[in-house]
């Protein structure tokens, strides 16, 4: 094979080829020199110690020694030339291309790959960086030898006509549990769910990962009803392969559950142990090439961040209530989780005695936990060649198995369902009044184990229809192009896309607060499935989508008014995403609670005040009082209604002065007792009179003094909109016009500022006929008084003259 050899980044350019050593035809190997070559340099020369040095240029001759081993077939360079960068120079045809490695060696030479000299600038073992077989990592070939591989695999299946179909095994073919709980119903004809356990199949999973208390127990597995038809049937047009997160010892041994004759999957399994990340699935692991034809199946999309156009989402199997994906540690925690309601409600699993919260998906939760996003988590997360994280998973693993032993959570949610038929044996007829009962115990009427599962019977039309779809483009291709291969994701796309095409949904309950649902993993879907996802409701929205759990919610008041919008539950959605038909809404309308209908009730914008988006970089009217201190305006309000008014400090203070007078026994003071008391009195004295006029002069100076020391109020402050916003002003909901009083009752706030006002008028204590005297007295005054003055200047212009 021949290959081109570059000059390298590590020489000093500009060079010049001086001397060209080996010619074409010579064989050659590592670190023989080939060529030699001359740069120019500056050295530092003169007295360092004193100083006195300077710059002189320097010119060295190199050689240029072979990376490779071969045979020179041409040089692309020639002596005297003078070369600035880095470029192809020689073409060598190799001894041997190294583009099959196992464990560092070569497979066709077997020289070691790992080896690194300083005529190379990289290892051999990058020539062959791609792993595609399924059970062993160390075996490696180069990108050259991958296509090939590919393309006879493609071949193959188009000779066939068939397709490959990557497939998970938990919560998407099985359900697998450690708790020993299983094993006693299977021995206990007499319970309750010995008929659904009676399929479960367990092993004993013997190897070396550290599992503490969980080391040697049994695994019990249940197949996902209707499996072993589904498998035989899909297994005559796609090829199949396992992949999960396992270990590859637990892989092997479900392998064997499922296809004991090694008919269906052969050796095409892999598991966490060969596979490139700890938290994410890729099918470049096993189709580095190209993914045309390759189907994916599993109960988890976020796992698979690159490859979600191949993939055909399935609903978890949840056989054993509560137990999840017991490989679940080795991935990221689900965004969200779209599932239909149990027939009946179970109890919640406890942690410690301790029950455990639900989000709004209705996945149970810690509370304590900060939950973060997957793709956070696959950052986080990611990286299998680091073994402090590997060994945390391991341990974390670990202990929820043992956690799984030792909590039996099983075991307890079967007790409580048998405690509730006691309590409901308790209020039979037979029971009230007081009739005989039965000798022997009656058996429980209720089991927790359910096994009506029916999404493989959806999946195979859905892998079917695929096919058939598939080989029609290729069919129509292949008669222009013979080399065309359909892209399958391309295909799906087109078959999802047409199921909720033309609707226009809204959700609600359904996503996580403070989560984008275009980025949610159900907003993913629905958009996937053709639909058009809304925030807001309005008058062209087709359907409303609630949880069962939450059906009276503001979107639900605002989408009862609009006949046009059919408000469903969840399990509509749910229902026509695994059908993959959009099926009649009827069945699944929410009932409208009565007031729910009254207009009065909805506390609502506008229909289309607001516009449906904002552009880029444009800020709300509102966010200026996000940073408003909320808390510390209504402390003040509050404060500031149940303080006495000014006027009562005064007073207090004026009747504290009294008091002072009278002990000094100043009784002419003592007399003025009180501020807001009017001087009606006729027959008083002109000094009490004076003095009552200097009480109304110091309170009003009183009332402008309190007012200028008291400090500004947050609630004066004014916020403005940005020039630039389009959002309007919100509008006044009813509630702002009134404020509380002390007393706990309310009133607006136009009469508590009138009232204010006419304590103020009281307080200046001035009789209104005596004011209106005094004014017009000072007005004819200043009247006489120009009009004199107006005569003595006549009178002197007369006499001068």
């Amino acid at each position: 094979m021949t290959k081109t050899i570059s000059l390298g980044h590590r020489l000093r350019y500009p060079i010049t080829i001086v001397k060209i050593i080996k010619s074409p035809g010579d064989e050659i190997k590592k670190q023989d020199p080939l060529m030699q070559y001359s740069f120019k340099w500056m050295e530092t020369v003169g007295d360092h110690i004193r100083g006195d040095t300077w710059q002189e240029e320097r010119v060295t001759i190199a050689d240029w020694d072979s990376p490779v081993d071969g045979e020179i077939r041409q040089w692309r360079i020639k002596e005297g030339e003078v070369i600035t960068a880095d470029c192809p120079c020689l073409v060598v045809q190799e001894t041997c291309s190294h583009e099959i490695q196992f464990q560092g060696l070569c497979a066709i030479c077997g020289k070691d790959m790992t080896e690194v000299n300083w005529a190379s600038e990289s290892r051999d073992t990058e020539r062959a960086p791609i792993n595609m077989t399924h059970d062993q990592t160390s075996l490696t070939v180069s990108e050259v030898q991958a296509q090939r591989a590919e393309q006879e695999l493609q071949r193959r299946l188009l000779r066939q006509r068939k397709l490959s179909l990557v497939v998970d095994l938990d919560q998407t073919i099985i359900h697998a549990c450690i708790e020993p709980t299983i094993g006693e119903w299977q021995r206990d004809p007499n319970n309750p769910n010995y008929e659904s356990v009676k399929e479960v199949k367990s092993f004993q999973l013997n190897d070396d990962a550290p599992r503490g208390l969980a080391s040697g127990c049994w695994y019990y597995i249940k197949l996902r009803p209707g499996l072993e038809e589904f498998l035989r049937k899909i297994a005559d047009k796609y090829e199949l392969h396992v992949y999960t997160m396992g270990t590859r010892a637990y892989a092997l041994n479900i392998a064997k559950l499922v296809d004991p004759e090694q008919k269906l999957f052969g050796n095409r399994v892999i598991s966490r142990d060969e596979n490139g990340s700890m938290t994410a699935k890729s099918l470049q692991r096993l189709f580095p090439v190209s993914t045309d034809m390759v189907v994916i199946i599993d109960d988890r999309a976020d796992v698979w961040p690159r490859n979600r156009p191949n993939l055909i989402k399935v609903v978890p199997y949840d056989f054993f209530k509560g137990i999840g994906d017991i490989n679940s540690s080795f991935l990221p925690k689900r965004e969200d989780f779209l599932a239909p309601p149990p027939a009946a409600a179970l109890p919640a699993p406890t942690n410690n005695g301790q029950p455990q919260s639900k989000n709004d998906t209705g996945v149970a939760t810690d509370d304590k936990a900060e939950k973060p996003s997957a793709l956070e988590e696959l950052v986080n997360m990611s990286g299998a060649d680091n073994p402090a994280l590997t060994q945390r998973q391991i341990e974390q693993q670990a202990r929820e198995l043992e956690k799984q032993i030792k909590d039996r959570p099983l075991l307890h949610l079967q007790e409580q369902i048998d405690k509730e038929d006691e309590e409901a044996e308790k209020t039979t007829p037979e029971a009230v009044s007081g009739g005989e009962r039965p000798s022997s115990p009656p058996h429980q009427r209720h089991h927790l184990l359910l096994d009506d599962d029916r999404e493989l019977h959806f999946l195979e039309k859905h892998l079917t229809g695929l096919h058939e779809a598939y080989y029609r483009e290729y069919d129509r291709a292949v008669s222009t192009n013979p080399s065309a291969v359909p892209d399958v994701g391309r295909v799906l796309d087109s078959l999802k896309s047409r199921v909720l095409r033309g609707t226009k949904l809204v959700l609600s309950g359904l996503v996580p607060i403070g989560m984008d649902v275009r980025k949610s993993e159900l907003g993913l879907q629905v958009a996937n499935f053709g639909a058009e996802l809304r925030d807001r409701v309005s008058r062209d929205i087709t359907h409303l989508v609630v949880s069962s759990a939450r059906p009276r919610t503001q979107k639900v008041r605002q989408a009862a008014k609009f006949s046009s919008i059919k408000i469903v539950t969840q399990e509509w959605l749910l229902e026509s995403l695994t059908q993959w038909k959009r099926l009649d809404e009827t069945p699944y309308l929410v009932d409208i609670h009565p007031a729910d209908h009254e207009p009065g009730d909805i506390d609502e914008d506008e229909e289309n005040l607001l516009p449906p988006d904002l552009e880029d970089g444009q800020m709300s009217p509102v966010d200026a009082l996000k940073t408003f201190n909320w808390g510390a305006a209504d402390e003040e309000l509050d404060e500031f209604l149940a303080s006495p008014s000014d006027d009562e400090d005064d007073e207090d203070q004026d009747g504290a002065s009294t008091d002072r007078d009278t002990a000094n026994g100043d009784g002419e003071n003592g007399e003025i007792s009180r501020k807001r008391k009017h001087v009606d009195d006729d027959d008083e004295s002109a000094a009490s009179e004076t003095e009552n006029a200097d009480d109304n002069s110091s309170s009003l100076s009183k009332k402008q003094r309190l007012a200028r020391e008291r400090p500004g109020s947050s609630l004066r402050a004014e916020y403005h909109a940005d020039a630039d916003t389009s959002l309007p002003t919100p509008q006044v909901t009813g509630d702002e016009g009134e404020t509380s009083v002390s007393n706990g009752g309310s009133r607006p706030i136009e009469q508590t500022v009138a009232a204010d006002m006419a304590d103020d008028d009281d307080s200046l204590d001035i009789d209104e006929d005596e004011l209106e005297a005094d004014l017009i007295a000072e007005f004819e005054a200043e009247e006489r008084e120009e009009q004199e003055q107006q005569q003595r200047t006549e009178d002197q212009q007369r006499e001068e003259g």
